[in-house]
């Protein structure tokens, strides 16, 4: 007996939950599943789901309510997902003839880091689930974006190697964006009360 139910487009508490219990439980039938999902609305809602659970439980528990800090957390909860995509989708083009759209790519990593997310705030587990995300986005390259085991470990792991190189490059424009900030912060602070 075949499943001719259309896929729910719809993302309530109910759809998270199952779609969570699912990637949990079985993640290559949850991507095989979604390979027919178009667009990103429903895998960006869950996404950010796990985003706000995320950062309110890391807010209250790690960072003393620090409003921004939640802030910057959420930012960083989408904008990872959406940059590993991108650099994932860029390798696969480059290896491959495969024509998996950037969305199908996001709405891999965005159901993985947001299975991820609901247990990485635990101290100690952040660590540990890196290697877990790595494997589920592995998974859905292999389920949804019909490549082989091979290439979608090289596609992991190249994207791996490419979000520390992009880290590690723009760390001292960091750096010195901050210095220069604080001097010139200093610099109106001192003619301000002179």
């Amino acid at each position: 007996m075949t499943n001719t139910q259309a896929p729910v487009l719809k993302m309530g508490v109910r759809e998270y939950l199952e779609s969570l219990v699912s990637i949990i439980r079985s993640p290559s039938s949850f991507f095989e599943d979604t390979t027919g999902e178009s667009g990103s609305r429903r895998a960006l809602i869950f996404l950010m789901i796990s985003g706000l659970f995320y950062c309110s439980v890391s807010m209250t528990y790690f960072f003393e309510n620090s409003l921004i800090m939640g802030v910057v957390m959420m930012a960083n909860a989408v904008f990872m997902p959406a940059l590993g995509a991108c650099f994932s989708f860029c390798i696969i083009r480059m290896m491959t003839t495969s024509r998996v759209s950037y969305s199908s790519v996001f709405n891999i990593y965005a159901y993985s880091s947001g299975a991820v997310m609901v247990i990485s705030w635990i101290p100690g587990l952040a660590v540990v689930m890196e290697p877990v995300r790595a494997i589920l986005v592995g998974v859905g390259l292999y389920k949804t974006g019909k490549l082989g085991r091979l290439r979608a470990f090289m596609t992991v792991t190249l994207t791996a190697v490419l979000l520390l190189l992009f880290f590690w490059t723009i760390a001292p424009l960091v750096v010195a964006l901050r210095d220069s900030y604080g001097s010139w912060a200093a610099q109106i602070s001192v003619t301000t009360y002179c």
